[in-house]
C-alpha cells in the first residue's frame, strides 16, 4: 500500500511538471517523501519530479514549510548535479561538432540531447553518453577527435567510444546493431535514408543536428524495445515518448510510422508505450489514427517499477554482463512472446554465436 501511494505521488509530480495536471498539494496523505525521492532517482526522472514539487511549493506555502527540509536540500543538490552534467555535455559536444563541421562533417544527435528538447526544462532530462551519427564520416570523425587530443577506442563494430574533455561520446558507425540480422541491416539503411532526406535543424544553435520526427519516433521506440528485452526500461523511457507525443504527434505521418513499426516488429511495444504515456502522464491523443490501448500495459508497468534487471549500468566485466543478459532472457520469456518475433531458443543461438565470433565485444 505504501509503495502504491509513493508511486502515485511520483506520477502526480511528473504530470504537474509537464503541465498535464492542475497544481494541488491536498492529495498528499501518508506519503513517504524519502521513498518518492529514491523511486524518482531509480526511474531516471529525479529532476523532472522536482519541477513538479517546486510548483507545489509555489502554490502552497504551508506544504512548502512542512516538507522535510534536509530532503529538500538533498533533492536540490541532486538536480544541480544533473544540470551541471547536462550543461557540460552540451558545451563539450557542441565544441566537438563545431570542429567536425569545419572539416565538412555533419553531426546527427541520437537520443539524449535530441529527446531533451521535448522537455519543459531540457537540462532536467537525464543523459548518459552523447550518441551521434556522422553519416559517411565515421572514421574521419574518429581521426579528427584523436588530433584534438581525445582518447578514441574504435575496437567496437557498432560505434567508437570517444572521451573528449572527460565527456563520453559514442560515434555510431551503424545506427542500430546490424549484427542482429538482415532486418537490423535494413533498419539501419532505412534510418540512414530518413536522416539524410529528413528536415534538418540545429539543436541549441550548435552544429548538432536534430533528427526528424519520423527518425526520432522509430529510433526512440527501437532503442526502448531493445533495452526492455535485454535489461528492462525505466519511466524515463516512457516519459520521452509521452513528451514526443505531446510535441510532435501532429508532425508525424502515423500511417507510415505504424506500417514501419509492423514491418520491424515494434507495433505491439509502441501501442504499449502510448497506452502508458496516456495512463501515467495524461498525454492527450488528438488523432483517431493513434492507438492508445495495449493488453500488456499493466505488465510492462509492473516490470518498469519492480524488476531489478539492469545490466550495462552495473560496471561489471564483459563475461559477467553476458551472464546477466542470459539471466534476464530466461527470467522474462514473456517479453519475447509479447514483443518479439524471436523465441527464447533463437535468441540464445544468436547470443551464443555473437559470443563465439566476437568475444571482444559486449
Amino acid at each position: 500500500m505504501q509503495h502504491e501511494i509513493n508511486t502515485t505521488t511520483l506520477y502526480f509530480l511528473l504530470r504537474i511538471a509537464i503541465d498535464t495536471k492542475s497544481v494541488s498539494a491536498n492529495a498528499f496523505q501518508g506519503v513517504a517523501w524519502s521513498e518518492v525521492y529514491k523511486l524518482a532517482r531509480k526511474q531516471g526522472v529525479l529532476a523532472v519530479a522536482f519541477d513538479g514539487l517546486t510548483k507545489l511549493f509555489e502554490h502552497d506555502e504551508a506544504f512548502a514549510k512542512s516538507f522535510p527540509q534536509p530532503l529538500k536540500l538533498q533533492w536540490i543538490n541532486a538536480v544541480f548535479n544533473i544540470e551541471q552534467r547536462y550543461e557540460r555535455q552540451r558545451a563539450v559536444c557542441a565544441e566537438l561538432a563545431e570542429k567536425w563541421a569545419e572539416q565538412g562533417i555533419k553531426t546527427l544527435c541520437l537520443k539524449g540531447m535530441a529527446f531533451s528538447t521535448f522537455y519543459p526544462v531540457s537540462e532536467h532530462r537525464e543523459c548518459g553518453d552523447f550518441d551521434c551519427y556522422l553519416y559517411d564520416d565515421y572514421a574521419k570523425g574518429n581521426a579528427i577527435a584523436r588530433e584534438l587530443g581525445a582518447v578514441v577506442d574504435d575496437g567496437w563494430y557498432k560505434h567508437s567510444e570517444i572521451v573528449y574533455r572527460k565527456v563520453m561520446i559514442e560515434n555510431h558507425q551503424y545506427i542500430v546493431a546490424v549484427r542482429g540480422g538482415k532486418r537490423m541491416k535494413q533498419l539501419h539503411t532505412l534510418l540512414d535514408d530518413i536522416a539524410r532526406n529528413g528536415e534538418r535543424r540545429a539543436i541549441f544553435d550548435t552544429q548538432i543536428e536534430m533528427p526528424s520526427p519520423m527518425f526520432n519516433a522509430l529510433f526512440m521506440n527501437h532503442h526502448s524495445l531493445t533495452h526492455f528485452l535485454s535489461e528492462g526500461i525505466r519511466l524515463r523511457h516512457i516519459l520521452d515518448w509521452a513528451l514526443f507525443l505531446r510535441k510532435e504527434q501532429h508532425n508525424l505521418d502515423w500511417e507510415r510510422f505504424y506500417a514501419l513499426c509492423e514491418e520491424y516488429n515494434m507495433r505491439a511495444f509502441v501501442d504499449c508505450a502510448t497506452a502508458l504515456a496516456v495512463k501515467i502522464f495524461g498525454v492527450k491523443v488528438e488523432s483517431e489514427q493513434i492507438i492508445a490501448e495495449s493488453q500488456y500495459a499493466e505488465r510492462v508497468l509492473s516490470s518498469i517499477l519492480h524488476d531489478d534487471t539492469a545490466v550495462f549500468s552495473q560496471g561489471v566485466g564483459k563475461w559477467r554482463t553476458r551472464v546477466l543478459l542470459l539471466r534476464n532472457l530466461f527470467a522474462a520469456r514473456w517479453k519475447y512472446k509479447a514483443f518479439s518475433t524471436h523465441n527464447i531458443f533463437s535468441k540464445l543461438v544468436s547470443l551464443a554465436w555473437g559470443f563465439i565470433t566476437h568475444p571482444e565485444e559486449e
